[in-house]
């Protein structure tokens, strides 16, 4: 199976000194590695009757959304 490989390339921007910058990415529509998309997984009842139960991860819609939080900083900053 084929796979799709997406790639950020993130750059600095002009910070003041001193100053912290923090950036928000996102990237919508990946499908969900935990039940490969379909949204749903096939269960058994007790009377051996098959059904699909929502997937615990995406909650049934078989995709995710990634939310990247970038921080930019002096790098001898040391958090304060």
């Amino acid at each position: 199976m084929s796979k799709e490989r997406r790639t950020i390339e993130i750059t600095p921007r002009l910070i003041s000194p001193g100053g912290r910058i923090t950036e928000v990415l996102e990237s919508r529509g990946h499908e969900c590695t935990y039940c490969q998309g379909n949204g749903y997984f096939w269960q058994e009842n007790c009377y051996r009757e098959r059904y699909k139960q929502e997937c615990p991860v995406c909650k049934g819609s078989g995709r995710l959304d990634a939310v990247i939080s970038i921080q930019w900083r002096a790098s001898n900053d040391t958090g304060r």
